[in-house]
């Protein structure tokens, strides 16, 4: 990497941490909403549409048929529903995630029976609705994290991000096998027990200060730090096989250095999904 993008990287980084911080703040004093959580989930909202919105580019410009406009409005449609829910009743949380879903399906579906639309009309139904669950359903069961119990989205965004930042300095100086070089060339064994063994410890270490009200166990913690790391690293992966497979090196240029929003929550992804339903087991 240039030393410039490093420069960047080590003033965005920080900026970063910061906006989170105070994003945070605001909603858990309530400055700006009366609904604890709501500002969370308004940002996470907005970063699945833009996310959405660079996924239909990527895809379109390798050559994919993908329906722009059925997944903006499933997402957006989404998205939304999200302030209304009640979010502690599981049946009524995930009836949007089915609803939209079949709204987004069976029109695709309808539409590749014509004659003209054969040859493309199963790709751009699986292109859609890969979209849809890697980003919606991902980022709306963030959201519920965020209505659900506000400080455990800092801890899963705090152990996710915190194994990045291990993984990639431990990679750094002492990365030499290939993790999976097909995909991720700079991906190496050693960064990701690096970023395994920085998730442990800050789930283990910030437990108490960040959800007490969850009473965590060594134990737990650690499994929540294991399960939290594997999706992690497994959603970072996901996304570059994306990109490589659309001959893309980033999901955009909207960040300087990083890339797009994609690539800003790519390892949060899967792990979003996996805390929700360790939330509502652990509660």
């Amino acid at each position: 990497m240039a030393s410039s993008d490093l420069r960047t990287r080590a003033v965005l980084a920080p900026s970063m941490l910061a906006l989170i911080g105070l994003v945070y703040w605001l909603d858990h004093d309530r400055v700006l909403f009366d609904k604890q959580g709501a500002l969370s989930a308004f940002v996470l909202g907005a970063l699945g549409i833009v996310g959405a919105i660079e996924y239909c580019a990527m895809l379109r410009k390798a050559g994919f048929a993908v329906s722009r406009g059925l997944l903006l409005c499933g997402a957006v449609a989404l998205h939304a529903l999200a302030f209304p829910m009640g979010w502690h009743q599981l049946d009524r949380e995930l009836y949007p995630l089915v609803a939209i879903t079949l709204l987004i399906l069976f029109p695709l579906a309808a539409r590749s029976l014509g004659k003209d639309a054969m040859q493309r009309g199963l790709e751009e139904q699986g292109a859609t609705l890969l979209g849809f669950l890697l980003i919606s359903w991902q980022m709306y069961l963030g959201q519920g994290i965020c209505f659900r119990n506000l400080p455990s989205l800092l801890y899963v965004v705090l152990v996710c991000k915190g194994g990045d930042i291990g993984g990639y300095c431990l990679g750094r100086m002492l990365g030499r096998r290939k993790l999976i070089p097909h995909v991720s060339p700079g991906k190496t064994i050693e960064g990701a027990l690096g970023s395994l063994a920085s998730s442990l410890a800050l789930a283990f270490f910030l437990r108490n200060s960040l959800v007490p009200d969850l009473q965590m166990g060594p134990a737990l913690a650690l499994l929540a730090g294991a399960l939290l790391n594997a999706t992690t690293q497994i959603g970072d992966l996901v996304e570059s096989l994306l990109k490589r497979r659309c001959s893309a090196k980033d999901s955009s240029t909207l960040l300087p250095a990083h890339g797009g929003v994609l690539d800003l929550v790519d390892s949060l992804l899967f792990s979003f999904s996996a805390w929700f339903l360790f939330l509502v087991w652990l509660t």
